[in-house]
């Protein structure tokens, strides 16, 4: 494949003509030969907001690392309800796994990250898709940051506060599809073989409520895993550090940076 001036721009490769340019690939390559172990970025944005360009600010962080950078996109609600984005990622992951060859990157060797709606997607894939068995790369590891991992639980959490994001998304409420709640929540289909998950979470997040990452956590738990779990006292909606003022680090330093880029490390060595 042809790449970008020290790649700093990534290589964009359409896998998904279906969807137009959400169906877009963008992929960043270390120096050196490969094939390169990869993360696998999905952006958040409450399923509304947000494209493959989201989570750049990854690749100044895997680079030095050697590690390649794949990040992807799905449809939007509500135009785009579930399962559409759950979907859209399905055959991301397909095209990933028949075509990694060409392009630089390790079939055995995937780590997903996400953040928020991110995170619930990428929870999704490692509990829902793996238990179904669709075709995808080699799942080394799941990073979650502040992720949606029970439709009911944050359902109930904005019904109290006149949110509207969770019906924007699935269309409908728990109580007139219970099915579809349950087929869109991770903690729904955790299994015994997991991939290894890292998660993170703000202790005074208002958006997604830290109990659904606690509750997580004690699931993977009870099927046999050893996830790492932290949380950050007291920060909100978010996958950065800040300073005791409230204001983001500049230049960023992702939330627990140095523990989550040892799990990176560990987990696609």
């Amino acid at each position: 494949m042809e790449r970008g001036a020290n790649m700093s721009t990534p290589v964009i490769v359409q896998a998904n003509p279906a969807i137009a340019e959400r169906g877009n690939v963008h992929i960043y390559l270390p120096e050196g030969k490969g094939p390169h172990p990869y993360v696998l970025g999905i952006h958040g944005g409450g399923w509304q907001n947000g494209d493959q360009s989201s989570y750049a600010f990854l690749w100044p962080h895997l680079k030095q690392r050697g590690i390649a950078l794949v990040l992807v996109s799905y449809r939007l609600a509500p135009a785009h309800r579930f399962p559409a984005p759950y979907e859209d990622m399905l055959v991301s992951l397909a095209w990933l796994r028949n075509n990694n060859g060409q392009h630089g990157l390790d079939n055995e060797r995937c780590m997903i990250y996400g953040s928020s709606a991110g995170g619930h997607l990428a929870m999704l894939i490692g509990a829902r898709a793996t238990a179904e068995k669709h075709a995808m790369p080699k799942l080394c590891g799941v990073v979650c940051n502040c992720g949606i991992t029970d439709m009911n639980a944050q359902y109930d959490h904005e019904a109290k506060r006149n949110g509207t994001m969770v019906t924007t998304f699935m269309g409908t409420t728990p109580s007139a599809d219970v099915s579809l709640y349950r087929d869109a929540s991770p903690i729904a289909h955790v299994h015994a073989a997991m991939a290894p998950v890292w998660m993170a979470h703000g202790s005074g997040d208002t958006v997604v409520p830290v109990d659904q990452s606690r509750a997580m956590a004690q699931v993977l738990r009870a099927k046999g895993h050893s996830p790492i779990y932290l949380e950050a006292a007291g920060l909100p909606h978010t996958l950065r550090e800040t300073t005791n003022d409230g204001k983001n680090i500049e230049p960023m330093v992702l939330l627990f940076e140095h523990d989550l880029m040892r799990f990176i490390e560990r987990v696609l060595q």
